[in-house]
């Protein structure tokens, strides 16, 4: 297939022309990988997933400059459909519940431009979500496929702040077995690593992905990957 078809194509499916089928960059960063593995993240650990699908609650480090800033909160409901969601900042629960968060980003801000402390969102007593100070949105190495939808994995990099050594781990769990499954693992020593599937991998509906990464010492980690979101022919 010639290259100028595949880019005219791309370039339809990101501005939604191509109907049945989307696009989803998601892009992470963890500024404190260790040696053992860790989520790429805004956390500091291992993801820790929501449980039970529950309302959002949204809070700051710094109530005096956050509260009654406004934050858009992106993921799914109880039954894994996609779902976005305005809050406040240090204000009431959401009315609507999450099973899965993997996106959130300030709105409106109650000072200056973006979120002066860090801004946890809160579901099912977990941190489901963590915008950093002065980020302005999460950093989440971590999508779930969505109710009567599959997605292709079409691309991933990995990368150090550091010249250090590093693995990187694609996961995927089945939202039944709950058990992580390594789809990918690269190793790199402080260079990009950057890797395209010629035949993407199948993901299933309701199936986390996550990007975990560890290092030879502290270092700050990112993680990018790209999946076609496609409606499941089977439903």
């Amino acid at each position: 297939m010639a290259t100028g078809y595949i880019t005219e194509q791309n370039d339809q499916i990101s501005r939604g022309l191509v109907r049945g089928v989307t696009h989803v960059n998601k892009f992470g960063f963890n500024s404190t990988v260790g040696t053992a593995f860790e989520t790429v993240w805004d956390g500091a650990n291992t993801y820790t997933y929501i449980a039970t699908a529950g309302t959002a609650v949204v809070t700051s480090s710094n109530t005096s400059s956050d509260n009654d800033g406004t934050v858009e909160i992106q993921g799914l409901d109880a039954n894994y459909d996609l779902q976005t969601v305005s809050a406040v900042i240090g204000g009431d629960a959401t009315s609507e519940t999450f099973i899965r968060v993997f996106r959130v980003r300030m709105t409106d801000a109650n000072t200056g431009s973006s979120n002066v402390g860090n801004i946890t969102v809160t579901i099912d007593s977990k941190s489901a979500a963590i915008i950093n100070a002065a980020e302005g949105q999460t950093l989440m190495a971590l999508y779930t496929v969505p109710r009567n939808k599959v997605a292709l994995f079409k691309n991933f990099q990995g990368s150090l702040n550091k010249q250090k050594e590093a693995d990187f781990e694609i996961l995927t769990r089945d939202h039944i077995e709950l058990v992580f499954n390594v789809r990918g693992r690269f190793g790199t020593f402080g260079v990009p690593f950057n890797y395209s599937y010629e035949y993407p991998l199948f993901i299933a509906e309701k199936v986390d992905i996550e990007i975990r990464v560890k290092a030879g010492a502290t270092c700050g980690a990112s993680a990018v990957f790209d999946l076609l979101i496609l409606d499941n022919p089977r439903t």
